[in-house]
């Protein structure tokens, strides 16, 4: 799949803030019907956030990678299984494991060509942005979980897009 400029994006964000309580229900229910696969493990993943599903924007951040992708893609995007997602899964707890083993300057070097070679960058810089709203004066003292977070959203964002 192309790179989902942000232009498309941003306006599909504020598309779905805009949205009346009834019809983001809506949205949710068929991207449960979807993408099942791809609900339960985001809802699994979100029952040991503090504060619980409605304390994170991770849910509209999904639900906005999904609808901007399936609008990009030139065709029906796949359901995603179970081993779709334990593979991305994998493949990103690997990759910061790579990142734990490295000096600071592999580190930064590595970070950059990961952000730099990600075909959804733009989708996972503005999710980033959005997790990291709340900590925008210090960074540093955001809890953990938003790294948790992010991750989750990578995973999915990888299987739809390899699903495109």
């Amino acid at each position: 799949m192309q790179t989902i400029p942000r232009q498309k994006i941003t306006e599909a964000w504020d598309r779905l803030c805009e949205m009346e309580e009834e019809e983001v229900n809506s949205v949710v229910k068929e991207f449960m019907e979807e993408q099942p696969a791809l609900g339960i493990y985001l809802f699994s993943s979100m029952e040991d956030l503090e504060g619980g599903p409605e304390s994170t924007p991770l849910i509209d951040l999904v639900i906005l990678a999904w609808q901007v992708m399936r609008s990009t893609a030139d065709r029906p995007l796949k359901s995603v299984s179970p081993e779709d997602i334990e593979n991305a899964e994998e493949a990103n707890t690997s990759s910061l494991e790579d990142l734990e083993e490295a000096s600071e300057a592999e580190w930064e070097n590595s970070v950059r060509d990961l952000v730099e070679n990600y075909n959804q960058r733009e989708l996972m810089g503005f999710g980033l942005e959005v997790l990291m709203s709340d900590h925008e004066e210090n960074p540093e003292l955001a809890p953990d979980s938003v790294g948790m977070e992010m991750m989750w959203l990578k995973t999915v964002i990888d299987c739809l897009d390899k699903n495109s």
